[in-house]
């Protein structure tokens, strides 16, 4: 899961007697990444931009509803190009903590797993995430979610396949965060079901964090995946370590980072590990808008 910070601009459009909030969000990245043995040269650049425009309103009995869009690119070397994610249209109406949205919209399993290293990610979380290299959370363009306190219920399909479909339920107690979720996923020919339990805590300046998955293949095949994370926080420095297992091909990975807040949207980060026996790096700034 990359963790990125954003910063908005409101734009009010009223019509009528009710307000329409227009929102514009904005982060980027800039640095070097180097990757031990790669064809195209070990050492490279890379950038990565990420704009949204997101649109809400509310009635008078208190339904809210909005879309939003999103603009993404990135540049490795000299090659610019615009992301496979970019545009997701996504529209939603919601009330009562219960919310439909329909659009290029993330699993319900999306946010189980841990966090990368480096300004823009070396790849340390990958590894455990996905079975084989190959990602096992699915597609969706629908997911219903229902919020209640520090608890929340969420369940997604995608309509155009009947293979992918996810449910997850998660909620937060005296310092700590959990999930619990399953989805089937159409990979590589065939049906995967994979179960996952997500828990991070926080004390003091430490947080530590830990992923579960257990994945079944229809016709056999099965794999235990795990990973886990820990961050240290000392005022405007994060240091971070990660490692993560891939039971299905022996493989595992693990990296350090740190990176410093320098304020106003503006940080620097870095990261350096090892994944699958390939040495990764990264150095950069981070921006949010």
């Amino acid at each position: 899961m990359k963790k990125i910070l954003f910063a908005t601009t409101a734009l009010v459009v009223t019509a009528g007697a009710a307000a329409a909030d227009i929102t514009l969000s904005g982060s980027a990245n800039m640095g070097v990444k180097y990757q031990e043995g790669r064809a195209a040269g070990e050492t490279f650049l890379y950038n990565e931009l990420d704009f949204g425009i997101n649109a809400s309103s509310t009635t008078d009995s208190g339904i809210e509803f909005g879309a939003s869009i999103d603009l993404d690119a990135s540049m490795t070397d000299d090659t610019a190009t615009q992301d496979p994610g970019s545009f997701d249209p996504e529209v939603y109406i919601s009330s009562g903590g219960l919310t439909l949205t329909v659009g290029t919209v993330d699993p319900a399993t999306d946010p189980f797993g841990i966090g990368d290293i480096g300004f823009d990610g070396i790849g340390i979380d990958d590894v455990g995430e996905k079975i084989g290299g190959t990602g096992v959370k699915g597609n969706a363009n629908v997911i219903v979610e229902y919020t209640m306190g520090d608890y929340s219920f969420a369940a997604s399909a995608d309509g155009n396949s009947g293979d992918d479909w996810a449910i997850a339920f998660m909620g937060s107690f005296s310092g700590l965060d959990f999930g619990i979720g399953y989805n089937e996923a159409a990979v590589l020919g065939t049906t995967v079901d994979a179960t996952w339990l997500d828990l991070s805590y926080g004390f003091g300046d430490v947080t530590v964090g830990a992923f579960y998955l257990h994945a079944d293949a229809a016709g056999g095949g099965e794999a235990d995946n795990y990973g886990f994370e820990a961050a240290y926080t000392a005022g405007d420095l994060t240091v971070n370590f990660a490692y993560s297992y891939d039971d299905s091909t022996d493989a595992d990975a693990y990296g350090v980072g740190a990176s410093y807040n320098l304020g106003s949207g503006l940080a620097v980060a870095g990261g350096v590990g090892d994944v699958d026996g390939t040495t990764v790096a990264d150095f950069g700034v981070t921006m949010s808008f």
